[in-house]
């Protein structure tokens, strides 16, 4: 029996390393990770959980991999973390107490906006993170995207990834490179506030979440590293495709 445990934390280490890994350029990884946790027999919100939990050893793992220059606009920082925290609030809410269904039309209806906002809005020169500036007009529509990614961040966490990053290219015009590190600074005190409450509820498997975390944290390190040398336009591709199929699957979930 603890040999067959082992072998279990030993499968659930390398779903986090590939999966984060992974994910680390595209986002989505949590899928490979949810479906081992399944696989070993653990109910869906013990799976969501012990994932979203785990997978926060990426974000520790591209923060330390990151530019420190990713730091010096602490207030579109803040500005950028506030919703997506307040979101991730909810949605833990929502992991404990509410169907996942709710959320499904939500996010459908936050990617179809980002999709339309990116086809017809006006094209601009890529900036760069420590200029960014957000005016007051534009703060509404990106605190509502980031909330809804916040909300869906912490009662799915699949896609979440992709999601913010396809966000940031299309609202904000920052390099997919520098959207890495942004991306886990403002999702890690969300999946902080998910880890003690998804904890406190008894909803983590705490071998199985130091496997991921560990797994995750040298996947997202390693590939955050070494991500410069593929061309922007080529991820960039990578990640509408996959905004779209999963987005086409999300339909196809809530269609009889």
């Amino acid at each position: 029996m603890e040999i067959l445990q082992f072998g279990h934390l030993v499968v659930v280490f390398f779903a986090g390393l590939i999966g984060e890994g992974y994910a680390t350029v595209i986002g989505s990884g949590g899928v490979l990770i949810q479906f081992v946790l399944a696989a070993l027999g653990l109910p869906l919100a013990m799976v969501v959980a012990t994932d979203i939990g785990g997978s926060q050893g990426a974000n520790l793992g591209i923060i330390t991999a990151s530019s420190r220059g990713i730091w010096n606009n602490k207030k579109v920082l803040l500005l950028l973390a506030a919703p997506v925290f307040i979101g991730g609030i909810v949605g833990t809410i929502f992991l404990i107490y509410i169907p996942l269904y709710v959320l499904k039309i939500v996010l459908i209806v936050g990617l179809t906006v980002l999709l339309v906002y990116m086809l017809i809005g006006r094209k601009a020169e890529l900036q760069a993170f420590e200029q960014l500036h957000i005016s007051g007009r534009q703060y509404p529509f990106i605190f509502l995207i980031m909330f809804v990614l916040g909300v869906y961040g912490n009662v799915s966490g699949v896609g979440s990834g992709t999601f913010q990053k396809f966000a940031f290219l299309s609202m904000l015009r920052i390099s997919f490179i520098e959207s890495l590190g942004i991306d886990s600074i403002i999702a890690l005190p969300a999946g902080t506030f998910s880890i003690i409450v998804t904890g406190m509820a008894g909803l983590i498997v705490w071998p199985y979440f130091f496997a991921i975390l560990i797994g995750a944290f040298i996947g997202g390190h390693f590939v955050a590293r070494h991500i410069r040398k593929v061309p922007e336009k080529y991820l960039r591709a990578l990640l509408i495709t996959l905004i779209l199929l999963y987005l086409a699957y999300l339909i196809s979930g809530i269609v009889p």
